[in-house]
């Protein structure tokens, strides 16, 4: 499977909103967007690998894959989130790494994080 970054941003935005200390999330059951099933259960696992958020990760069930109980979102994934966040960051980030086949959840980051700094130069009149 491929990690589909619109459903990343999406996923870690939905449970900022919705997860409380109280409140965890089971992601086998989330409705979110057309994002299927196997999509969203893949996109918290792999987020969980990469400690982007904290989930209860059960064994596989009839190989439909694993149950995930997602309990919070982490700092990492904090800091990733808040990189991402603004639709015009976003964008431009996806735009800029379009023209590559595949690139890793740290060079989207480091990326996302180039774009914002250009952004925020460029508002304040900086040279980039």
């Amino acid at each position: 499977m491929k990690l589909n970054y619109d459903c990343v941003r999406d996923l870690l935005l939905y449970l900022e909103e919705n997860l409380t200390y109280d409140n965890p999330i089971n992601i086998n059951n989330l409705t979110l967007k057309d994002y299927s099933n196997l999509d969203l259960v893949y996109t918290a696992d792999k987020l969980n690998e990469a400690d982007f958020i904290s989930c209860i990760r059960s064994k596989y069930i009839d190989k439909a894959g694993p149950v995930l109980i997602a309990k919070s979102i982490t700092y990492n994934g904090h800091q990733f989130l808040d990189t991402v966040r603004d639709e015009k960051v976003y964008t431009e980030t996806k735009s800029v790494l379009s023209s590559f086949k595949s690139v890793s959840i740290e060079i989207f980051t480091e990326t996302a994080s180039k774009v914002l700094t250009s952004l925020i130069s460029k508002q304040l009149g900086l040279p980039n």
